[in-house]
């Protein structure tokens, strides 16, 4: 209570008592204003001292791709700006560099593949990063858990319960973490960690949500009603805009406070009055509202040293400050909040504008604790900020990008020779300029010259060595960030085995392990479970709550789930086997799961469960098999007994073929054996024939008569003889004298007439 004495109270008009209570209340909280705006001074130089936002901006810079050599190009708006020393530079100073300004950006993809690949793992579409799981021992309301000796009945039905609330609870955490857009903002913050150095995830917070919900009137109409619900929210800080206390260490939660900064408009800071709480009174400090916006925005601003450009489109928003410290009891008095008595101090929630505290609030959290997680890429010593890994690329960037620039000049000196002229050279139009089908006049003196009036010197390209350097400089970032090009979906220098390649690609993955552990420690279970705490504190219902614990699943199930995932075909295999005892529809699940594939997708309805329940129970796995033997064998004998039936039935096709071929083959021997006879005595008959001609000319020759006359003496005697052939035959064999004596040798000389 404000401090007066009993009389003051009677000397005063009621008027005038509440005037000097309100004055000695609004003098307390400038009084806490000035106290506030002290300590964050102290963290915002806490945090240029240390050079944690030279070194974002540094990051920032390379990550968009410009340094000294290039920043007009990419703020050309701004008339000075900070390097990455710290200093500033002006930029219109109307000197330009000489050289190339090329930048090579190697360092975008890297951040960009790695941001990829680690929310792809920790943040999978189909599954949680973490599970709530009971205690070895839960301790359950109305419920004495068994200590010692064997584990009975009641314990194993305490074991039973505690998984079911924990069910519940994880159900109810995953609810609150969808309507926020959790993986959104996650994302958001892991972008941050690779690009910066340090990610900030805040919550839960509690939030005045609107959700909108469906009734149905007596009348049977539908009708949408819409209700605001107080329910936690999560999402993500500017690292630009969070200042831990000086002095806290490797872990924000060690300091005495922390400061957020956001901005905001004038319109939307003079609704904040008309923000009311159930019972009436208002959430913020009206009369503090209108003092900032009588300052005006720019009363107070802290510089912290962020690029020019971002706090131009802030210019002419207020600075608005979320304060978690601990106050007096007396000062949350003096912001208009009701306290316990006996409590001296309180961690509070305070809300400032322009110095000015507009709203003071008991923190949601009854251990005090601060509702943010500072998630680093990779520690620093003595310090929550983490060094982001386009720091790490900086050295193999800055290589790269100095011998591009050397390559670009050298190109550029050697795309044309160099001119040498004598003097005794001059134009004929009289300008010294080089252009085709030019005229050149050429004094005495240079034509006794025995060297050319003009040279050309040709500028060596000095590609191949600058080219080497800036082949190691990207091998060099692959060392510095262990980070290969495997990791980012090239193959790069791998060789092309199965062996090489599973060796790389498990190097690869113990970057990944390690930076998901990170996260696990540092973001996931910290995060979670403060969503536990308020669910144990703010839950509505009871049958949620328990002894839990936030088991955070990102180094352990989804990233060896990432990477063992060619070796789910076989694990999905062996779990058909009854002898190992193993569920195959949890490991379809699994494999599912590592492909990408909403694994609920495939699963039966309720008709196909009803269908399949309806028919007869199956017999056992060793029957099953035996059936499926035996019917393999009689498959087999069946196909046996038509493989010999066909065989028999090929067999006897074959030989009648084989009976029918050998008949034609007879046949066409036989008429060809009748041929040739047949030819044969052809030919016999010829030779004959010939034979007889030839003895008709023969006997002609030697009787000296005519060929014809021989003919008709030859054919009479043929004749004779065959007469008295038949006349032997007809007497029995006996040899008859011929009719006529054949003709008698004729003397030599003489003919037969003569």
């Amino acid at each position: 209570m404000m401090e007066t004495t009993e009389g003051q109270e009677l000397d005063q008009e009621p008027e005038e008592y509440l005037a000097q209570i309100e004055e000695q209340r609004m003098a307390k909280l400038d009084a806490i204003g000035s106290m506030l705006a002290e300590k964050r001074k102290e963290a915002i130089d806490a945090k240029v001292h240390l050079g944690i936002e030279d070194d974002m901006q540094g990051d920032e810079e390379h990550y968009q791709g410009y340094d000294d050599a290039n920043r007009s190009e990419f703020v050309k708006s701004a008339s000075a700006s900070r390097n990455i020393d710290g200093k500033t530079r002006h930029e219109n100073s109307g000197s330009k560099p000489s050289g190339s300004t090329v930048f090579p950006n190697i360092t975008q993809p890297y951040v960009d593949a790695a941001s990829a690949r680690v929310g792809d793992v920790l943040l999978p579409t189909d599954d949680r990063n973490y599970a709530i799981k009971p205690t070895p021992i839960p301790e359950m309301v109305g419920v004495i858990p068994q200590m010692g000796g064997e584990v009975t009945q009641p314990h194993e039905q305490l074991i039973a319960e505690a998984e079911r609330k924990a069910k519940l609870a994880e159900d109810q955490i995953e609810d609150w973490l969808q309507e926020t857009n959790y993986n959104t903002e996650m994302r958001k913050v892991i972008d941050d960690v690779v690009r910066l150095g340090s990610g900030i995830m805040k919550g839960p917070v509690p939030t005045m949500r609107k959700c909108s919900y469906m009734t149905q009137s007596e009348d049977g109409s539908i009708e949408m009603n819409v209700k605001t619900e107080l329910k936690p929210e999560s999402y993500r800080v500017d690292p630009w805009n969070f200042f831990p206390a000086s002095g806290c260490g490797e872990s924000i939660h060690n300091g005495s406070c922390t400061f957020e900064r956001d901005y905001i408009t004038p319109k939307k800071l003079e609704s904040f009055k008309e923000m009311m709480k159930e019972d009436g009174t208002p959430f913020y400090i009206p009369s503090q509202i209108d003092k900032c916006l009588k300052e005006g925005p720019g009363k107070s601003k802290e510089n912290n040293g962020r690029m020019d450009r971002v706090q131009a489109g802030t210019k002419n928003q207020f600075e608005i400050w979320y304060i978690y410290a601990s106050i007096k009891a007396d000062e949350m008095i003096a912001c208009g909040c009701e306290v316990d008595e006996g409590e001296e101090s309180f961690n509070a929630v305070i809300t400032m504008v322009n110095d000015n505290v507009i709203r003071a609030a008991l923190n949601h959290f009854d251990t005090g604790e601060f509702p943010y997680d500072l998630i680093p890429w990779k520690r620093r010593p003595c310090m929550p900020w983490g060094q982001s890994l386009s720091r790490q690329l900086r050295t193999p960037q800055r290589i790269i990008v100095a011998a591009t620039r050397r390559l670009m000049d050298n190109l550029g000196l050697a795309a044309g020779p160099q001119l040498v002229v004598s003097r005794g050279v001059t134009p004929f139009d009289g300008k010294w300029e080089i252009k085709p089908l030019k005229i050149w006049v050429q004094d005495d003196d240079a034509v006794n010259n025995a060297t050319s009036p003009v040279q050309a010197v040709v500028i060596p390209t000095m590609q191949a060595e600058l080219m080497s350097t800036i082949q190691m400089a990207t091998e060099m970032a692959e060392e510095v960030t262990g980070m290969p090009m495997l990791m980012q979906g090239q193959q790069g220098v791998a060789p092309d085995t199965v062996g090489g390649m599973t060796i790389l690609n498990n190097n690869a993955n113990s970057v990944l392990r390690r930076i998901a552990r990170l996260f696990d420690g540092s973001g996931t279970v910290p995060h979670m479970t403060r969503y536990y705490n308020y669910l144990m504190n703010y839950g509505k219902d009871d049958d949620m709550k328990g002894d839990f614990k936030v088991v955070a699943r990102g180094s352990t199930a989804l990233v060896e789930r990432d990477i063992q995932s060619q070796e789910m075909v076989g694990v999905l295999q062996l779990c058909l086997n009854p002898a190992y005892e193993k569920n195959p529809k949890k490991a379809m699940d699994e494999y599912l799961k590592s492909r990408r594939f909403d694994a609920g997708a495939f699963d039966y309805t309720e008709a196909e469960l009803k269908a399949i329940q309806g028919q007869p129970p199956q017999a056992p796995p060793q029957v099953q098999a035996a059936q499926i033997r035996a019917e393999a064998e009689l498959k087999k004998l069946e196909i046996t007994n038509k493989t010999r039936e066909q065989e028999i039935l090929v067999s006897g096709q074959i030989a009648k073929m084989h009976s029918d071929v050998s008949v034609n083959q007879k046949n066409a021997e036989l008429e060809h054996n009748a041929q040739n006879e047949e030819r044969e005595h052809n030919l016999k008959i010829a030779e004959l024939q010939l034979k007889q001609k030839d003895s008709e000319a023969d006997y002609a020759t030697k009787k000296g008569i005519s060929l014809d006359k021989a003919k008709t003496v030859l054919a009479t005697t043929g004749m004779k003889l065959s007469v008295q052939k038949e006349l032997s035959k007809a007497n029995g064999g006996e040899v008859i004298k011929p009719l006529v004596e054949p003709p008698q040798r004729a003397p030599d000389g003489q003919s037969f007439e003569q």
